[in-house]
This record gives C-alpha cells, structure tokens and sequence, in this order.
C-alpha cells in the first residue's frame, strides 16, 4: 500500500512540473530585477540621460538605452518595459569605421562590451572609460546596443526577439541599426531637460501601410502635374500609426520646384531640436521600400538645425517623395 502512494505522489509531481511554463527561479528573479522608473535621471552624472527606445523584433518598443557620461566615463544602461527581459547584451561605442561588421551587417558578438544573464535581468549598466573610445573632432561617437530579449506574461515566454536601438539603420540588409552621442558637461546650476531621439517624416498624401511598404508609420507624397513653385510641410517625430496627436511638430520641409531641379530644405522648429540625419527619396517611379537608407540620398549631420537637398527629376510635373529625419529633443 505504500508503494503505491509513493507512486501516486511521484506522478502527481511529474505532471505537475511537465506544465510549469518556466521555471520557478527565473519567475522570482525576473520579479526581483523590475526595473525602476525608466525616466530616472542624473543616475551616475549631473546630465539628463539621452533616451534611445529599444525596439524588439523591429516594430515592437520593449525599453529604453539610457545614456549619460561624466568627466571620467561613459554610462549606457538598458531598461526594459514591463513583462520584458534581458537575456544578453551587446555594445559598442565609438567610430563607425571600427564597428565589426561583415557586408554592412553588424556582428554583435564581436562587439567589445557584452554580458549574459541566468537568471534574465530588466536592466543593467555598462560603465565605459572615456580614454578608451574613439572620438571625432566635436566629441561624438556612435553607439550600437544590441540585445536578446524575451516577453515573459504570467510566468510563460511568449517571444523571443532580437533588440536594437537607434533611427540610423546600418547598410548590410538586416535591419539593425545604431546612433550618435556627443559628450556633454552637466552643472548643478544650469542642468538642462531631458533629451529624447525620434524618427520624424514630412507629412503626405499617402502612407507607408496604405502603399503596402511597410507596418511601420510614415508618409510619402505624390506630386501631379506640379508647377514651378514653394511648397512647405509639416514635419512630424514620433507619430506612431501615422497618428500626428501621438507625436510633436519637430519642423518644416520646403520643397522648391524648378523645371526638372528641385531643392528640399529641412528645418527644425520644436525648440530643442536638432537633427543628426536626414534621407530623401525622390523618383519618378513609386517607391518600393520603407527603409531610409535605400532612398538613395542620405546625409549625417551633427546636430544641426537645417539641412539642404538640390535635386533633379524628369521634369514632367508628377513625382513621389520621402523626406525622413533622425531627430533629438531636449525638453
């Protein structure tokens, strides 16, 4: 008799760990490491962190990249939302020359900064010693934050996808992509706001879902038997869904036709804006992609206010174009 409710009790254990999801230890420690608020600032200096979203699987927000930098050295944290976790990470900082890199694609696990987590974790902070990046003459850099990440709700994984931060897509075919950060000095007495980075696009008459180019939000624009002339648009950061009440008015597109010449400048007039690139699609022919860095004409900017495209087309009046722009922010 015994034997048999050993028996039964040792089945009833089986069953039951046969349906556990995911393990105990990592349900408690996933609840330990919650990660605080992600709009915490002056963590390790006297500067507001830049704020960089993270995006899983390409289309999917899942945290942030904080960064911030002191006299000594550089400080990149990475937050995850809620019922989001960190399984490995990897960074680098520095010149875009020295990212590794094969066909313009990336490879994270050769990146010199990279740390794994058993059990998952919701953030973490590389520090980075100042001496030890590359820097340009203004005192900026480029930062690639990969990650591992995994959406865990009641205790089961329900993805797994890949995290990339930064509006500047590299040229290799995937999607990974990257940004730029320049060294600030902070004060006590006059700290400034908090500094966020968007996608921005000039606003249209068509959309990216509705021409079947991509989920993501955005515009482009048919022009049809235009005439010589200045045409001005609204430039808009961060209006998800296409939706202009979800982001802010960052600035202005100019467009000047000429004949077959045309010139497109961009102007930022959100206070605080400033851009760090722009891309420009312009073709008689309807575009074929989403993606800025295949429209053929890009510029890298070191936070500037204005930028400046003369181009030309057939000149027969009917044309489509795309006018994106990387934009930060401080509030």
């Amino acid at each position: 008799m015994k034997k048999i409710i050993v028996m039964l009790i040792l089945a009833f254990m089986i069953v039951n760990c046969t349906n556990e999801p995911l393990s105990t230890d990592i349900q408690t420690d996933a609840k330990e490491t919650k990660s605080s608020s992600l709009t915490a600032k002056g963590t390790y200096s006297e500067c507001d962190p830049i704020s960089i979203n993270i995006m899983a699987g390409q289309f999917t927000n899942a945290g942030k990249i904080l960064v911030e930098n002191d006299a000594t050295n550089l400080y990149v944290t990475y937050n995850a939302l809620e019922n989001w976790f960190f399984s490995e990470m990897h960074l680098y900082v520095g010149s875009f020359a020295n990212v590794p890199a094969k066909n313009g694609n990336p490879i994270p696990g050769q990146f010199p900064y990279k740390k794994s987590f058993n059990p998952l974790v919701q953030t973490y902070t590389f520090t980075i010693p100042l001496s030890s990046i590359i820097l340009d003459a203004n005192k900026c850099f480029y930062i690639a934050a990969h990650s591992s990440m995994k959406n865990i709700i009641n205790g089961t994984v329900v993805r797994t996808e890949t995290g990339w931060a930064g509006d500047i897509k590299f040229p290799g075919k995937n999607w990974a992509t990257y940004f730029n950060y320049c060294l600030r000095t902070c004060t006590n007495e006059d700290p400034p706001g908090e500094t966020t980075c968007d996608t921005a696009y000039m606003f249209g008459n068509n959309t990216f879902n509705g021409l079947g180019l991509s989920e993501k939000w955005g515009w482009v624009t048919f022009y049809s038997n235009v005439v010589n002339g200045s045409y001005t648009y609204n430039l808009y950061a961060g209006a998800g869904q296409n939706d202009i009440s979800k982001g802010y008015l960052a600035g202005t597109v100019t467009v000047n036709v000429q004949g077959s010449n045309i010139s497109i400048t961009i102007n930022a007039t959100h206070p605080g804006t400033v851009f760090t690139e722009t891309h420009v699609y312009l073709s008689d022919a309807i575009p074929t992609t989403a993606a800025p860095g295949q429209y053929g004409n890009q510029h890298s900017l070191n936070n500037t206010t204005s930028d400046t495209y003369n181009l030309t087309y057939s000149g027969d009046g009917s044309f489509w174009l795309i006018v994106h722009a990387g934009v930060c922010t401080t509030e």
